[in-house]
């Protein structure tokens, strides 16, 4: 019997569920400006040691009157940590070798850095939902006689 010649110890999250740990963690729609300083504060990535991260950068937030919410990835941003300049070439080739994205659309902001002068940074799209169909006793009373889902009236 012949041995592996490699063992994989640990697999890394796929961009869809880190994008899901993420948003699941974050402050709620209802508090916009703790919301924001925490999408910009931390990255998709749970470990943080290479030389880009990931952030959502924009997103559009659905929210049904029983509590439903669908978060939708608008934009998204790949900071070159700790760096005056961005390389598009690096920042595309880690996002492929991380998250498995060949985004046609990468491409530098120019004269910006990311928050707290994180370093140079470039926006892309791809994909990414979000959903959250759990009532909260923030978001919906206990005398709504509907299950938590998706508003019928949003055509999806």
């Amino acid at each position: 019997m012949q041995r592996p010649s490699a063992t994989v110890i640990s697999e890394l999250p796929s961009f869809q569920s880190s994008f899901e740990r993420l948003l699941a963690r974050a402050p709620g729609p209802i508090f916009p400006r703790a919301r924001a300083l925490y999408l910009q504060k931390y990255p998709l990535e749970e470990e943080s040691q290479g030389d880009f991260r990931t952030f959502l950068l924009e997103e559009d937030i659905q929210e049904s009157p029983a509590g439903a919410v669908r978060i939708r990835a608008l934009a998204l941003a790949v900071v070159a940590w700790g760096q005056p300049c961005f390389d598009a070439n690096a920042a595309a080739a880690y996002l492929e070798r991380r998250w498995g994205l060949r985004p046609h659309d990468l491409q530098e902001v120019e004269g910006a850095s990311w928050f707290r002068e994180a370093g140079a940074y470039g926006r892309f799209r791809t994909p990414a939902v979000y959903e959250r169909v759990a009532p909260t006793s923030l978001l919906s009373s206990s005398a709504d006689p509907r299950p938590p889902a998706a508003d019928p009236g949003s055509g999806e």
